[in-house]
């Protein structure tokens, strides 16, 4: 048996033609040495005037401080005026999210025709709500003062009640989220199902 050699290796592996420069390559032009910096001769440069130094003193005459009184999500209440549902206003495709909600709630026989963005104390009192369902990460963050995600809310509200202003709370899934996951449309159906049932038992 004789051996193979390196061009049998290479034919076997289809590495041939073998690619080979016809000229060596040109030197690479050298950089010229630098020269060694004479320290003596740098000047120093003169010291700051105080008034560049220090921060000129604050007027407070010309700011002005504005409050960010509108949370930043909706709330939908239902036309019995019974439930309540907080979302995040801004997620997702606004037509493919309120398709998606629409069929949620009439899924658990819920219409809401009230679309305000308050969940004061009175707003709330007004409407005869009783049950809030909560959806999403931002909503349930601002109306509860709490950051969370949605899987540890879930996990305590099934340990112990959840409550905003005294109403029992149901933190789920946002719409927006179960459209691009939606292997997670069946916990938000278990949540929507838990807060019926608390508005039954009410």
């Amino acid at each position: 048996m004789s051996l193979m050699t390196r061009e049998d290796v290479l034919r076997e592996l289809e590495l041939l033609p073998v690619w080979q420069l016809k000229a060596p390559l040109p030197n690479a032009p050298q950089m010229p040495a630098l020269t060694p910096v004479d320290t003596r001769v740098i000047e120093k440069a003169p010291p700051l005037p105080s008034s560049v130094i220090e921060p000129a003193p604050l007027d407070n005459t010309d700011v002005e401080v504005t409050a960010t009184a509108t949370p930043p999500f909706r709330l939908l209440i239902s036309d019995n005026a019974s439930m309540a549902f907080a979302l995040d206003s801004n997620s997702g495709d606004a037509q493919d999210v309120e398709t998606l909600l629409s069929n949620m709630l009439k899924a658990i026989n819920i219409n809401c025709s009230i679309d305000i963005a308050e969940a004061t104390t009175a707003m709330l009192a007004e409407h005869g709500v009783k049950v809030v369902v909560v959806m999403g990460e931002v909503a349930a963050h601002s109306l509860m003062g709490q950051l969370q995600t949605i899987d540890d809310w879930r996990s305590a509200q099934s340990a112990t009640p959840v409550y905003y202003q005294s109403l029992p709370v149901v933190v789920t899934y946002h719409p927006a989220f179960l459209l691009k996951n939606t292997v997670y449309k069946a916990k938000a159906w278990v949540d929507l199902c838990t807060a019926k049932r608390m508005l039954q038992g009410l």
